[in-house]
């Protein structure tokens, strides 16, 4: 029998469902939310992949648009792990957005969003070109595959104490899930 991704129980969604008093810490605003650590080193990778294709199967996800949305979430993470390598934690947030999200982005009601985190706050979202080269295609791949919907949000790490850093985040296409 298979389990829930990484058993999305209380312990993996820690302050996930803050309160709007302390929406600081919680990715995008207040909402239901799922946030997991994940490992520094070039497993980083591989780690957000398996957990985020078990969250997402969990809810219903249909297979290819996991499929994308783990092409998606290996990017955010090899980049946290190449350019942020040494300013952890590293996080990975899986949460449903829904009107205003604190992100700069307005949100349809229920959509899936997945966001990286890691502690280097100050660095920028470098530009995109396919042809510049072995490095910078990463975001390209997740603006394709997001329907040009992702950004980054300058906010607090989620697990132990807060850090400040920053959420790369991309919005899953074809996924919904009710608002509660």
């Amino acid at each position: 029998m298979k389990s829930t991704p990484a058993d999305l129980t209380a312990q993996t969604m820690a302050d996930a469902m803050a309160d709007a008093t302390d929406n600081a810490r919680a990715p995008a605003g207040t909402r239901p939310g799922w946030v997991w650590a994940l490992p520094g080193g070039p497993g980083c990778a591989g780690h957000a992949r398996a957990v985020l294709r078990d969250a997402l199967a969990s809810l219903g996800v249909p297979r290819e648009v996991i499929a994308d949305a783990q092409l998606m979430v290996s990017e955010l993470a090899t980049n946290a792990h190449q350019h942020a390598g040494d300013h952890g934690p590293h996080e990975l947030w899986l949460y449903v957005a829904g009107g205003e999200t604190g992100d700069g982005e307005a949100a349809d009601a229920g959509e899936v969003r997945c966001a990286v985190f890691d502690a280097l706050a100050d660095a920028a979202l470098p530009g995109y070109s396919w042809t510049s080269g072995d490095c910078g295609r990463g975001l390209s791949i997740v603006r394709e595959l997001s329907g040009e919907r992702w950004g980054m949000l300058r906010t607090m790490s989620r697990l132990g104490p807060p850090v400040r850093g920053k959420a790369v985040w991309f919005a899953v296409p074809g996924a919904t899930i009710a608002p509660a």
